[in-house]
């Protein structure tokens, strides 16, 4: 029994504490400086006022097609699905405006960028949800 409890103890300790506290979300993004959070009407000027403004859609493909739309002139780059490749193929030089569903994912999205060197990039606060709420156009 003295043996069994012995033993039991030395499982206990060997396999080590528990850390204190676990992680309960990632890491947050870091962001150039430069690197801006638009509000949507602040969005629609950039829009008028850059003729070259590129504008990725983080979100995956079929929530672009759920009936909700995109913002015009928005090409797909889904997160989710490994965007490096289609990052990889863009301009460094030209402006992006960057947006998901709310903004992590676009958030994640102008993190690659930043590693990529991309000079001018834009995230639309609240997301497409908010571009939504505010009555902005859409594409559907």
């Amino acid at each position: 029994m003295r043996l069994s409890l012995l033993a039991l103890a030395f499982v206990f300790t060997a396999c080590g504490r528990a850390p204190e506290t676990a992680p309960t979300s990632p890491p947050p993004v870091v962001l150039p400086q430069n690197y801006q959070s638009l509000s949507p009407a602040q969005v629609e000027t950039l829009m008028t006022q850059t003729k070259n403004l590129g504008i990725l859609d983080a979100r995956q493909s079929d929530e672009m097609r759920n009936g909700l739309g995109w913002i015009p002139g928005a090409q797909p780059c889904p997160w989710l699905d490994g965007n490096q490749a289609k990052l990889q193929s863009l301009d460094r030089n030209q402006p992006w405006l960057v947006y998901c569903t709310i903004g992590g994912r676009a958030e994640l999205t102008a993190q690659a960028m930043a590693k990529l060197g991309f000079k001018e990039v834009y995230l639309l606060k609240g997301g497409f949800a908010e571009w939504l709420a505010q009555g902005k156009p859409v594409v559907r």
